[in-house]
């Protein structure tokens, strides 16, 4: 077809007659989606000469002679000083002018014509046909003109508003199907239609899609855009979004143009895999009423993230026992290293060097638990008492808190160990050696007051009993000295070492006593006084 900007579309009858109408003045305002299509149109005063009408398809071989389409031109029928002509076959039967439109799913479309020339007795006018994918038609729209040629006015008509149904895949635009003489002056098809996209950006890449690849820990980036299909302005658009923390305000649109919305999704997991995201368009208006809900969708395939957490550090022996990493002390050595997952079982174990330093490599995004062996006479120090990077942070079993490995925290080297060695006791008992023999006799009392000195510096003094200790002392070499005022010790060793006297009588001091592993408690340290 050839279409122009104001078209004339006319079928002719081969018996009927009638008389033009007047032009009216002036034309009402034409356009929307539809141009106003129209049957072949020929140049100015008739067909030029030569013209020959080439069928849009081949006609088939047998068509009987009346039934080939034939340029013709009817002289007599003059619209703005053109002459028209139609395509009709030899029988009488005009051909009909047909646009196909722009085509939106759950589109409302609307048309009005205006007509000036009309034949009463016509059959109704079709105004769009709705066709599936096939080509087959579901709908059409029908009007039947009430307005007579004779009267020469133009006369604004409307066919029903027509929803485009489910199954319909396009639309065209009818001009007639009658074979009187109808000719549309004017028409105007208003469309009301919103399309709504959901897409999700490839991290890799930036381009927006309905499908993205993404890693776990990181986040989806979505945006959904409304575009306005139609000929008319739609207000009131509400957007709906689960994975978006807040909701979107409602928005208007002009014809023709689209707005764009984005939320994130963050921290994903290997679980979010294959989540199909919906976002929903609700509350859409136009000047004739409300369109129908939409949806659209984006979906994500989730990635578990590759094997590069790292975890780790130190075990040091706390040497003053404060829990605290402190300059000058040292690293152990050869300390069993366990690391857990999640669910308590083993990933691997490692032993520390010889700086006391010790890792894992290559590990999945996941929760782990760190276990030390802690070595035979040692104790781990009190845990938790300063930064996580200088403090000790394994309980009494040798073991930590979980710790979660992943996305913006992949390497963990602040998971230390402190030991201490366990501490010692000395002491015992100062008493009254009535009869001077050395040895502690029933009825012989405590001595209190006695001033016991400790080669470390220390003293104390025995109590209302006589008894005496010095607690939590480290491992090594210790002797005690007994002074009582106005008193001696008498012999020294004379019996059981639990319940002799040990001070020598003319220092006052007792042998060394070795404290250790061998032996962290020492109550064997008493003096007689007479």
């Amino acid at each position: 077809m050839i279409f122009s900007a104001r078209a004339m579309v006319m079928a002719v009858a081969a018996t009927a007659v009638v008389v033009p109408a007047a032009a009216a003045d002036p034309a009402p305002a034409c356009g929307g989606i539809a141009a106003n299509p129209s049957l072949e149109e020929t140049a100015r005063n008739g067909a030029p000469d030569g013209y020959v009408f080439t069928p849009a398809a081949p006609v088939p071989p047998g068509t009987p002679p009346a039934k080939v389409p034939k340029l013709l031109s009817e002289p007599g029928f003059a619209v703005d000083g053109q002459r028209s002509a139609v395509i009709q076959t030899p029988d009488g039967k005009a051909s009909t002018a047909t646009q196909t439109e722009k085509f939106v799913p759950g589109g409302v479309y609307t048309l009005s014509v205006s007509t000036g020339s009309y034949a009463p007795g016509a059959g109704p006018a079709t105004g769009l046909r709705f066709y599936d994918v096939n080509g087959a038609q579901v709908q059409e729209t029908k009007l039947v003109a009430d307005h007579d040629a004779a009267d020469g006015k133009l006369v604004k008509q409307d066919f029903p508003a027509a929803t485009a149904p489910a199954k319909a895949a396009s639309v065209k635009f009818f001009a007639t199907t009658s074979a009187e003489r109808l000719r549309w002056d004017c028409v105007d098809l208003r469309l009301a239609a919103y399309s709504v996209k959901k897409e999700v950006q490839n991290p890799a890449t930036g381009a927006w899609g309905p499908f993205a690849t993404v890693t776990a820990g990181e986040t989806a980036h979505y945006r959904v855009t409304v575009t306005n299909d139609g000929t008319q302005d739609l207000t009131g658009i509400a957007v709906q979004d689960p994975w978006c923390s807040a909701p979107f305000e409602p928005f208007a649109l002009a014809a023709g143009a689209n707005k764009q919305l984005t939320c994130d999704h963050p921290d994903l997991t290997v679980a979010d895999t294959g989540h199909v995201n919906t976002a929903k368009v609700t509350g859409v208006h136009y000047p004739g009423g409300t369109l129908g809900d939409k949806t659209a969708s984006a979906t994500i395939t989730v990635l578990p993230p590759p094997a590069i957490a790292k975890i780790g550090d130190f075990v040091w022996a706390d040497r003053n026992r404060d829990g605290v990493q402190d300059p000058g002390e040292p690293g152990v050595a050869d300390v069993k290293v366990t690391l857990k997952d999640g669910a308590g079982g083993t990933v691997g174990t490692a032993t520390t060097d010889a700086g006391g330093k010790y890792g894992f490599e290559k590990l999945k995004d996941g929760t782990y638990q760190v276990c030390f062996a802690v070595p035979s006479g040692f104790t781990p120090t009190t845990k938790d008492v300063a930064p996580d990077d200088r403090d000790s942070d394994a309980g009494p079993d040798g073991c930590t808190a979980p710790r979660t490995l992943g996305g913006p925290s992949r390497e963990d080297f602040t998971v230390d160990l402190g030991l201490v060695t366990p501490t010692n006791r000395i002491g015992d008992f100062a008493w009254t050696d009535t009869n001077g023999n050395g040895l502690q006799d029933a009825g012989e009392p405590g001595l209190a007051g006695v001033k016991v000195t400790l080669n470390k510096g220390t003293s104390v003094v025995t109590g209302p009993d006589g008894a005496y200790a010095f607690t939590g002392l480290e491992d090594g070499s210790y002797q005690l000295c007994f002074t009582a005022e106005g008193k001696h010790p008498t012999a020294k060793d004379k019996g059981d070492d639990a319940k002799d006297s040990d001070a020598d009588p003319a220092t006052g001091c007792a042998d060394p006593r070795q404290l250790g592993p061998d032996k962290r408690d020492d109550q064997t340290v008493d003096v007689g006084f007479a």
